[in-house]
Formats: C-alpha cells, structure tokens, sequence
C-alpha cells in the first residue's frame, strides 16, 4: 500500500466504514460519489468510451460562473488531521483549485440547495489551494483538528474534477454505546498500528465494519505474501478503541477460501503507549492458541478473561495467508467503572434509607438465623417503604418481635430507642443491603454474557480449557536481554509459552481511569 504522512490515520470519508455523498451540485460528466470509492481511480478514468459512460471521478459541466460543491457525511465522527486529494486520471479535466469546509451537524441533517445546513456554520479546514492533473495532493495540517467534524464540503473553484477525496484523521468513538461492541472496529476508535507484510492486502481492512464485499476488492481483508515455508509467521497489531475485558474474538475468512491461512492464534497486551514496542515494562499474553482456520468462514472463540483488561491484540497467522476481519468483543474499561461508581452509590443510598427506618443499633442478637431473620425484614421493609412507609416499619417490628419473643423484647412501630441515633444501623441489616464487591468493577452485563458464552461451549472454540488457563498465569517467555518482552516479528515456542510453571506470576495492572 502507499504509504504517507498520513498514512497513520484513518480516512473518515470512505465509503468502506460507511461514508455517503448528501448533495451536490453538478455531476454531469461523473458521480460525486466516486470522491469516496475505497479503490484507487482507474487510469484514464475520465475519458469516456461513449456519451452514456461517466468518468471515475466527480466531474462537473464547465464554464460555472461561481463554484461547484458536494457535501459529504462522514463515515465516523472525528478530529481532521490533513486531506489527500487525487486528481489522477483527470488530464485537462481536473479542477483547479480547491477547498474544504466542515461542520458538526445531526446525522439527519438536510443540505438545501446552495449546499448548507439550516442553523450549522462551517468552518474552514483547507483555504482556496491550487491543485494539478495526474496526481496525489497530501495536505497535511500543522495540527489535528481540535474540534469533531462529522461532515465535510469540498468546494471546485471554479468547476472540473477530482477523482478521490481521503479525509485523514482520527475517529472519535460515540460514548452512548452501551454493553458489548467490538472494540477492534475502526469506528470504535481502533486502529492497526502494524504489520509484518501486507503486500497483497492492506492491514488496515482487518478493522473496518461489515463483511468483506466482492464489489471492493480492495477492502477484502489483510493478505501477506507467499513465504513457501512452514515454519514462517506473519503478524498485524491493532490498538483497541478503548481498554476493555475481552469477552469474544472472531476471525472471519470471507473471500478467502483457499488464501486463508493454516492456523492462527492471538496474544492481548496493557499498555498506555499507542505502540508495544515503546513500552519495555509491556508484556504480551496469549489468548487464543494456535487454531487451524477453514475458508470463508467465521472461527467465533470464547475468551472470557477474568477481569483483565487490554489494551492491544496481535494476530498472529501461520504461515501466510489472508483474513478479511478480526473482532475482538468486550466491555469499555470505562464504562464498567461507571455502573460500579453507580452501584456504590445505590448501595449507599440502600445503607441510609436502612438507617432511616429507625432499627435500634443495640438490639442484641442471639444466634445468627436470628440476624439473617432481621436483615430480610429490613431488605423487605426497604423494597415496601416506597410504597407505604407504615407498612415497612409494621413488617420490621414484627419480625424483630419474633426472633427476641424469648427475651420477650419488641420494637417500637414508630421511632428508634431514645438516646440512639438513626443513623446507626445495625451491622446485620447494612450486609443485608449493600451489594457485594465487584471483582475489578465487573458489570452483571459482563457476567451474564460471559455464562451465555459458556452454554456454547460446543458451537465456539473455548479459550478456558488446557494451556490457555495456564497461559493467562504467566507471561509469553521472553529472550534475555534485560528481561526482554516479546517482539513482533520474534518466532516464540508454544509449550514455553503455556509453561506457568516457569514462568513469574503476572502482575496484574490497574485499569486506566477514564478521562473527561
């Protein structure tokens, strides 16, 4: 692939991760929606064979006495850091200057016929530029965008035409999304940090949304080159959207039946660099062991990993071949520190309105049913009182009633014993209504996928049983060179990978703190 300045990131305006033309305002010799077609244009593209052929460019009517405009939505919302703007195969056909605005607007936005959005201002993002025929221009801002842009306009001073329009810049994944999503797609927010090869097919395929299509050859998937060796590896590393706790991995062959590769297998890393390799304290896991792959085909694999998030993924394919998509299925790490902060907050309002039905804190108890007997009354009372307080504090004390009818002691139906604050709740009642800790902050979203995950154990690969468990003991050994981790391109044998025994125990890192 052709590799740039703004190589790194990640093209917003392909219609491969769902960007669309709105409007436009001529297209008499060529489709606006050519300026967004993932394939590079055709040589010679604007020269038509007869009248009825269009060219493979947005090509507009000539002698426009003001502009041409196509407003176009963006595939993901995100930051702008520069544009490539390709004018090859327009030969005396381009356009000659160009520039480019962009706006946050709702999705459902509707652009009236002068190319605006009612209430929306755009902003300039590239001034007036001029541009030549047959070539590639890469216009690279000093600085990334601060603000989010979600739609852009491409102005033709003063018509003519361009062939592709590459918006390059950096998605900003939506925070409303809730539960699982596959924190290795692109609108996630995910990108590919590297590859060892990917001559035959881009690595950056492996992460974008939706099945390989046979119409988009060029999105197919990652293919590597033919190594005519069994003993070779090729591997890509993909930076997770988000940290998250991996709970599914599918690896989908679509397309390549008889290019996929013989087996593949998966390491997960936690690391707060963009890349592993800057990272000397990062140490990579294996999560999914070697699995043999079939053709167009999609290897769902449970990896359900007891509370320990990640950061990045590396696919590694034995010996060569091509995947069309990789996911990687979990939880935000920030989402699940928010329904803990929730639930302590809701448990904490549970231990006040505990202390607010007035139990006397001095009360003893004799035997411990007898206080399993009064905390139910009071989880019961509390669950009642937002319905009825009198009927809350009648079901208390008669409880109370019945586990002291020995010592022959009684509750009063309206206050606390006098001299004892409200505010002190017997300990029984308070274990009673506060949740359990959560492991690592763990979601009961989390956990009832992961007992759904495990009821099909016979339709998915498990990554719970055998050496994978002891995988997940100890880190992938490594080579000595100051304790080094394990590099990319590095071959590592398998039995020493699962080896926990010989192996240090993993120190456990704390996940990240979300940030505003």
């Amino acid at each position: 692939s052709y590799e740039h300045s703004l190589s790194s990131y990640v093209d917003l305006a392909s219609e491969a991760i769902g960007a669309q033309v709105v409007k436009a305002s001529n297209e008499h010799f060529g489709a606006a929606a050519n300026l967004i077609k993932a394939e590079d244009p055709v040589e010679n593209g604007a020269k038509r064979k007869s009248l009825e052929e269009s060219a493979d460019a947005w090509v507009t009517r000539r002698h426009n006495p003001e502009t041409d405009w196509a407003v176009i939505q963006l595939g993901a919302t995100g930051t702008i850091a520069g544009f490539n703007i390709d004018t090859r195969g327009l030969d005396g056909e381009h356009a000659s200057q160009v520039s480019v605005q962009g706006c946050l607007a709702p999705e459902d936005s509707v652009v009236d016929e002068n190319g605006n959005i009612d209430g929306v201002q755009w902003e300039e993002l590239l001034p007036t530029v001029d541009i030549s025929s047959n070539a590639r221009h890469l216009l690279a801002l000093w600085n990334a965008t601060e603000s989010a842009f979600n739609f852009v306009r491409l102005t033709l001073h003063p018509d003519g035409g361009i062939a592709r329009l590459r918006i390059m810049g950096t998605v900003m994944a939506k925070a409303d999304v809730e539960g699982e999503i596959d924190l290795a797609s692109v609108v996630s927010g995910a990108r590919v940090i590297q590859a060892s090869n990917d001559k035959l097919g881009a690595k950056e395929n492996l992460i974008l949304p939706n099945r390989a299509s046979a119409e988009s050859p060029s999105t197919f998937g990652w293919k590597t080159s033919r190594s005519h060796s069994s003993d070779h590896s090729d591997w890509a590393i993909i930076k997770l959207g988000e940290p998250g706790f991996l709970t599914r991995i599918e690896l989908d062959t679509g397309l390549y039946d008889g290019d996929q590769p013989v087996a593949a297998a998966l390491q997960a890393c936690y690391t707060e660099a963009t890349n592993p390799e800057k990272d000397p304290q990062c140490f990579w896991y294996q999560i999914v062991p070697r699995t043999e792959l079939n053709g167009s085909e999609v290897h769902s694999i449970d990896v359900t990993l007891n509370d320990v998030p990640f950061s990045h993924i590396k696919l590694t394919i034995h010996p060569d071949g091509g995947v069309s998509r990789l996911r990687a299925f979990g939880q935000r790490v920030k989402e699940i520190e928010e329904e803990a902060a929730r639930e302590e907050a809701e448990a904490a309002a549970e231990a006040a309105l505990a202390a607010e039905v007035g139990l006397d804190a001095d009360t003893p108890t004799t035997t411990s049913d007898n206080e399993e007997t009064v905390a139910v009354a009071v989880a019961e009372g509390i669950s009642m009182k937002a319905h009825d307080k009198d009927t809350v504090e009648v079901v208390i004390t008669k409880s109370v009633a019945e586990v002291k009818s020995d010592e022959k002691a009684s509750v009063s139906a309206g206050s606390p014993k006098k001299g004892v604050s409200k505010k002190n709740a017997p300990a029984a009642a308070t274990a009673a209504v506060s949740t359990p800790p959560r492991k690592k902050g763990r979601s009961k979203k989390h956990a009832n996928a992961s007992e759904a995950n495990a009821s099909n154990d016979d339709e998915h690969f498990s990554s719970r049983e055998g050496e994978l468990i002891q995988s997940l003991t100890s880190p992938v050994q490594h080579k000595k060179r100051g304790h080094g981790k394990v590099r990319p391109g590095d071959d590592t044998d398998e039995s020493s990978i699962n080896a926990a025994d010989s192996q240090p125990k993993r120190s456990r890192r704390k996940a990240p703190k979300a940030r505003n």
